[in-house]
C-alpha cells in the first residue's frame, strides 16, 4: 500500500511540475472576428497539440521558437513561430475547401460541380440512433429515401426504398458500397468508424454501377488517420429500452368477462367460464417483457506521419431485448492503413471483422397477446405452470403458456465476417493515376434451434434439434485508370476501369426429432426429420468509362458508361450496356447574374439507363441465381435411390430489367442562410423480371420471363436553414427538412393480363402494391351483422352479409403518398440539443393481427384486443357501430380478410432527442481533449391512428406492407453516454 501511495504522489508531483512549465495561450478568430471552437493546434514536427474551446481559447506547452500549425476545416492552415507566451491567430476561409468534396461513384467531386442527384449525410448525423445496423440510421435523413423497420428486434435490418419500387421479382434493395468495395448486403458497421454516407439516386450518379444500381446506391466511407495528429478516442453509451404498445391493448379479465357475456348467442358451452376463473387477471405482456439493457463501447486510435497513417478501432454492441429471451451481441474491429512507399506509390491495406452472437428463446410476441387473462403463468408456490398437464385447469387457446417454454427452448446463432482488402495508387505522370482495389468478404454462419421434449411445443414430436450452417465468399477487384487535366478555366476528368465480382456460398441443414432432454447435439435425436444442403455461385464482369468536364465553374457535363456481364443470363443476353449523360449550370457564377440575395442558383438535368437482375431472396431462391437455365432437383427419393425431377423451365431469351431514369433539379442558397433543393424525376422500368408459375401438367414449377413495365415519378424537396447563427449571443439553430412524393403505376403486363398474388393485384394503370380483397361495408344497424360490397355484372353495387358472396376489388395501396424527416440542432455555448422526426403519410397497412385479436367471438378461447377510441360494438337494433355483434363462434366470417382490417398507417415519430454538453478544448494538462457528455431518448413519441403496436414494423416481401401477427415494436430507449479523446 505504501508503494502505491508513493507512486501516486510522484505522479501528482510530476503533473504539478509539468503544469508549472511555460505555456502559450491565445485566441483564434475568423475573418469577421468571431471565435472558432475546435481549431486544431499542433507543434510542428511533434504530436504535441490541443484544440480551442467554445470561445476560441487554447493553451499549449511549447518552447520559444517552436512553430505552431493552426488548422480547421473550411479555413486555410496557418503556421506561426512562437515569440511570446501569447499567440493569437485569425484564420481565413479557404474557398476551395468550402466547396464541399462529396464521395461519388469511384471518386470524389466538388459539390458545386456535381450534376447528379446525391445526398451526403455527415457522420455526426448518424450517431444519434442506437442501433448496430447502419440502414436504421438513415431514417428521415434524405428526400426520396424511404426507410421502414421490419422489426424492433435488436440488430434487425430495415427496408430501404429509393425513389419507389420498380420491380416485381428483381432486387428491390439499394446497392451498398464501402470504401469503394461492392457489398453483397447492407454492411455491419460501427457508427464511430463512419466518415460519411452518400446516397446516389439518379442515373447520372449511379450509372457507373450499371446493372446493380436501379434501386439506388449507398456509399459509405470509413475513417482514416490524419498525418501528424495522433489521437485516441473513446465512446461509451449505455441505457435501457422498453416496449410500447402504441394504440394497441388487450383486454384485462374484467373487460374479457363483459365481452363474453355480451355474446348474442350466449356462452353456455364455455364450461371454463367460471367465477373462479374470472377472479384471475394476468397481464401476459408484462410477464413476457422486461426492461432491456443497451451497451455500446468503442475505442479508436489514429495517427501517423506523412509516410504512414493508421486508423484502428474496436467496438462492442450488446443489447438484451425488451422481450424476454432475446439477446444480441456484436464485436467489430477495423484497421485502415495508408502507407506511402514512394512518392508515386501508396498502399491502402485494410482489415475489418464482425462477430455476431444472437440468442433467441423462441418466444413469439403473439403468444403473450393471445393467452387468456384468466390463466396463471405460475402456481401458488411460484412454479411455472405446464399447461399440458391435464390436472391444471388451463382455459386459453391450445393450452400454451408463453412463459413455460422460455425455460426449455432456445436458439442461438453466430456469424463471423472477415473483410481484408488491399488497394494501391500509382501516380504514373502528372494527372495520371492508376488505382487498384482488391478485397474479399468471408462469412461463416452457424445456428442451432432446440425444442425440449418437456416444453409445450415439443411434447407432440418428442422435441427437436436443428442445425443450419452457411458460408459465403465475395471476391471483388477493380482496376482503374484516371486522368485529370486543367487548361485555363477548362477542367477534365476521364476514368476507365475493369471490375470483377464473384459470389460463392454453400449451406447445410439437418433436423432430428425425439431428442434427449437437455442435449443439443444431433446425435441425441432418434428420428432424422430432414437433411439438405446446397452450393451455388454467380459472377459479374464489367467495363467502365466516365468523363467529366467543367468550364469556369459555370458549365458542367458528364458521361458515364458501363458494360455489365452476369452469369445469371444466357450466352446471347449475358452483357448489357448502361449509361448516363448529365449537365449542370451554375447561373450564380455568370457575369450577368447580380442578385446579392441569391448566393447559389444551379440547374441540373440527367438521363440514363440502369439495370437489374432477379433478386437473391424472392420467389424461388435457388432459381434466382440461374434464371435463364433449365433446372432439375434431386431432393426426392424412390426406393432409396435419388430421383431427378424437373424444377425450372429455361428461357434463353431472358434479359436485363432496364430502368430509364430522367432527373431535373434546382439548387438554391439565399440570404446566405437557406439551402434549398428541388428535384423532379421519372423512372420507367421495362422488361420486368417475373417468375411465372406453370401448371403441374407441364412438368415444371415455372420459368422466368420479361413481362411488363412500371413507372415511378416523383418530386423531392430539401431545405436547410440557419435560423440563428452563433454570434455574440452564442446561440445557433439549424434545421434540415426533407419530403418526397412518389407515384407508382404498372404500365404494361405480359399479354395484357392481370394477376393476383396473395391480397395484391398487378393490373395496368394501378400501383404495384395495390390491395385486392373484399370491401368492408360496415355493420347492419338493424341486426348487427357484418356487410361487404357486391359488384354486379352491370357494375351496380349492393351489400351482403354473406362473406363468400362479396366481390374482391381494389381497396387501397401499400405505397405512401409522401414521407420525409426533420432535424433540428440548437446550441448555446457548450450545450447542444438535437431532435429528429420522420413521418409517413397515405400508406394503407393490412393489420392482419386483428383477424385473431379482433375476431368478434370467432376464437372465444383467445384473448381479444380492446376497442380503441372511436370504435363501438353493436348490441341492439338501431346502433351505429364499427363492430358487428359478438357471437360465440363468430359472426358470419366477419374476421376474414377484407378491407375492415386495412388501416391508414400514416405516422409522425419523434425519433430522437439528445442533450449534449461539450467540454471543448480541455487543457493540455488534463490529458483529456474534446470531452462531451449526453443523454438521449429514442422513439419517444408516435402520433398515428393505426390500431396495432407500431405502424412501422411488419414484413415486406412480394406482398408489400403488412402488419403481421404479434409484431416486435420499435422499443423506446433512454441512453446516457460520453465521448472523449486524448
Amino acid at each position: 500500500m505504501k508503494n502505491i501511495l508513493l507512486t501516486i504522489c510522484l505522479c501528482v508531483l510530476g503533473f504539478a511540475l509539468y503544469a508549472q512549465d511555460d505555456v502559450v495561450k491565445g485566441k483564434i478568430l475568423d475573418s469577421s472576428g468571431l471565435p472558432l471552437p475546435g481549431v486544431n493546434i499542433i507543434v510542428k514536427g511533434t504530436t504535441n497539440g490541443t484544440s480551442t474551446d467554445f470561445d476560441g481559447n487554447y493553451e499549449l506547452k511549447c518552447a520559444m521558437g517552436d512553430e505552431l500549425i493552426f488548422s480547421f476545416m473550411g479555413f486555410k492552415t496557418q503556421t506561426i513561430t512562437v515569440t511570446s507566451r501569447t499567440v493569437n491567430c485569425t484564420l481565413l476561409e479557404d474557398t476551395e475547401m468550402l466547396d464541399e468534396l462529396v464521395v461519388v461513384g469511384y471518386g470524389v467531386q466538388k459539390k458545386s460541380n456535381m450534376t447528379g442527384s446525391v445526398t451526403n449525410i455527415k457522420a455526426d448525423d448518424l450517431k444519434t440512433v442506437t442501433t448496430p445496423n447502419i440502414a436504421n440510421m438513415l431514417q428521415g435523413k434524405a428526400a426520396g429515401v424511404y426507410v421502414s423497420a421490419n422489426s424492433g428486434r435488436p440488430g434487425a435490418a430495415p427496408r430501404i426504398r429509393i425513389r419507389g419500387k420498380s420491380t416485381l421479382s428483381g432486387s428491390v434493395d439499394p446497392l451498398w458500397v464501402v470504401d469503394g468495395v461492392i457489398q453483397a448486403e447492407a454492411p455491419d458497421l460501427n457508427a464511430q468508424d463512419i466518415e460519411s454516407t452518400t446516397i446516389l439516386k439518379d442515373a447520372s450518379a449511379t450509372a457507373l454501377y450499371g446493372s446493380r444500381a436501379a434501386n439506388g446506391v449507398v456509399l459509405v466511407t470509413t475513417r482514416s488517420a490524419q498525418a501528424n495528429q495522433s489521437k485516441i478516442s473513446v465512446s461509451v453509451k449505455t441505457g435501457v429500452s422498453d416496449l410500447s404498445l402504441g394504440n394497441f391493448s388487450m383486454m384485462n379479465a374484467a373487460e374479457m368477462t363483459d365481452y363474453i357475456k355480451s355474446f348474442g348467442n350466449g356462452y353456455a358451452d364455455l364450461d371454463w367460464f367460471t367465477e373462479d376463473a374470472q377472479n384471475v387477471d394476468t397481464d401476459w405482456f408484462d410477464e413476457g417483457t422486461k426492461l432491456g439493457v443497451v451497451q455500446d463501447y468503442g475505442i479508436s486510435f489514429s495517427g501517423g506521419n506523412d509516410k504512414m497513417k493508421t486508423y484502428i478501432s474496436g467496438n462492442v454492441y450488446d443489447e438484451s431485448g425488451a422481450v424476454k429471451g432475446y439477446d444480441y451481441t456484436r464485436y467489430s474491429g477495423r484497421m485502415n492503413v495508408d502507407y506511402k512507399i514512394r512518392e508515386y506509390l501508396t498502399l491502402h491495406p485494410k482489415m475489418s471483422f464482425t462477430y455476431k452472437d444472437i440468442e433467441d428463446k423462441q418466444q413469439g410476441v403473439s403468444e403473450m397477446f393471445l393467452n387468456m387473462p384468466y390463466d396463471r403463468p405460475r402456481d401458488d408456490n411460484g412454479n411455472i405452470i405446464n399447461p399440458k398437464d391435464e390436472a391444471v385447469g388451463w382455459i386459453g387457446r391450445d393450452r400454451s403458456n408463453s412463459i413455460y417454454d422460455l425455460q426449455w427452448n432456445y436458439s442461438e446463432s453466430t456469424t463471423l465476417k472477415l473483410s481484408p482488402s488491399l488497394g494501391f495508387d500509382v501516380n504514373i505522370a502528372p494527372g495520371l493515376t492508376f488505382v487498384s482495389s482488391n478485397s474479399f468478404d468471408y462469412q461463416h454462419h452457424n445456428s442451432m434451434s432446440y425444442t425440449d421434449p418437456q416444453s409445450s411445443s415439443g411434447q407432440n414430436d418428442g422435441g427437436s434439434i436443428s442445425n443450419y450452417h452457411w458460408k459465403s465468399l465475395n471476391r471483388f477487384s477493380n482496376q482503374l485508370l484516371r486522368f485529370t487535366k486543367s487548361i485555363d478555366e477548362h477542367f477534365f476528368t476521364v476514368m476507365a476501369a475493369y471490375e470483377y465480382n464473384n459470389y460463392e456460398w454453400s449451406t447445410t441443414k439437418a433436423q432430428k426429432n425425439g431428442v434427449v432432454s437437455g442435449t443439443s447435439i444431433l446425435d441425441a435425436g432418434a428420428e432424422m426429420k430432414n437433411i439438405e444442403g446446397s452450393k451455388d455461385h454467380y459472377a459479374f464482369k464489367s467495363y467502365l468509362f466516365n468523363a467529366n468536364y467543367s468550364y469556369s465553374s459555370r458549365y458542367m457535363a458528364q458521361f458515364s458508361f458501363r458494360r455489365d456481364g452476369s452469369s445469371k443470363f444466357g450466352e446471347d443476353t449475358r452483357f448489357g450496356n448502361f449509361y448516363s449523360i448529365s449537365g449542370g449550370w451554375n447561373i450564380h457564377n455568370e457575369d450577368f447574374f447580380d442578385i446579392k440575395e441569391i448566393n447559389v442558383l444551379k440547374l441540373r438535368a440527367s438521363y440514363g439507363v440502369l439495370g437489374n437482375t432477379p433478386g437473391d431472396y424472392t420467389v424461388n431462391n435457388k432459381s434466382n441465381y440461374h434464371p435463364s437455365k433449365e433446372l432439375y432437383s434431386i431432393t426426392n427419393q424412390y426406393n432409396g435411390v435419388p430421383v431427378i425431377s424437373a424444377n425450372q423451365l429455361g428461357n434463353d431469351d431472358l434479359t436485363w430489367e432496364k430502368t430509364y431514369s430522367t432527373n431535373f433539379a434546382v439548387d438554391l442558397r439565399v440570404f446566405d442562410r437557406f439551402d434549398i433543393n428541388m428535384e423532379y424525376y421519372i423512372k420507367d422500368t421495362k422488361d420486368l423480371l417475373y417468375y411465372v408459375s406453370l401448371p403441374a401438367t407441364s412438368g415444371f414449377n415455372g420459368y422466368w420471363e420479361n413481362i411488363g413495365a412500371v413507372k415511378n415519378k416523383g418530386v423531392e424537396f430539401m431545405i436547410g436553414a440557419d435560423i440563428f447563427k452563433a454570434k455574440d449571443n452564442n446561440f445557433a439553430w439549424h434545421i434540415d427538412a426533407n419530403v418526397g412524393f412518389n407515384t407508382n403505376e404498372v404500365q404494361e403486363l405480359y399479354e395484357n393480363k392481370e394477376f393476383t398474388s396473395g391480397n395484391k393485384i398487378r393490373r395496368e394503370g394501378e400501383d404495384m402494391d395495390t390491395w385486392y380483397m373484399r370491401k368492408w361495408a360496415g355493420v347492419n344497424s338493424e341486426d348487427g351483422k357484418p356487410q361487404w360490397e357486391v359488384i354486379g355484372e352491370d357494375g351496380t353495387t349492393s351489400l351482403t352479409s354473406n362473406y363468400n358472396d362479396a366481390t374482391n376489388q381494389i381497396v387501397g395501396a401499400a405505397s405512401p403518398d409522401f414521407f420525409g424527416g426533420l432535424s433540428s440542432v440548437m446550441s448555446y455555448k457548450n450545450f447542444s440539443l438535437n431532435m429528429n422526426l420522420d413521418f409517413v403519410s397515405g400508406i394503407d397497412i393490412y393489420n392482419s393481427s386483428r383477424e385473431l385479436y379482433d375476431n368478434d367471438g370467432a376464437y372465444a378461447s383467445f384473448n381479444s384486443m380492446s376497442l380503441k377510441s372511436g370504435w363501438s360494438r353493436w348490441t341492439k337494433p338501431g346502433d351505429i357501430a364499427t363492430h358487428p355483434q359478438a357471437l360465440n363462434g363468430g359472426n358470419s366470417l366477419s374476421n376474414k380478410t377484407s378491407s375492415r382490417y386495412l388501416e391508414n398507417g400514416s405516422f409522425l415519430k419523434l425519433r430522437n432527442v439528445t442533450l449534449n454538453y461539450s467540454f471543448a478544448g480541455c487543457k493540455e494538462k488534463s490529458l483529456l481533449n474534446n470531452l462531451s457528455v449526453y443523454v438521449s431518448a429514442e422513439n419517444l413519441l408516435t402520433i398515428t391512428d393505426f390500431s396495432g403496436v407500431d405502424p412501422e414494423v411488419g414484413n415486406e416481401d412480394s406482398e408489400g406492407e403488412t402488419s403481421q401477427y404479434g409484431d416486435y415494436a420499435i422499443p423506446r430507449r433512454f441512453m446516457f453516454g460520453f465521448n472523449f479523446s486524448f
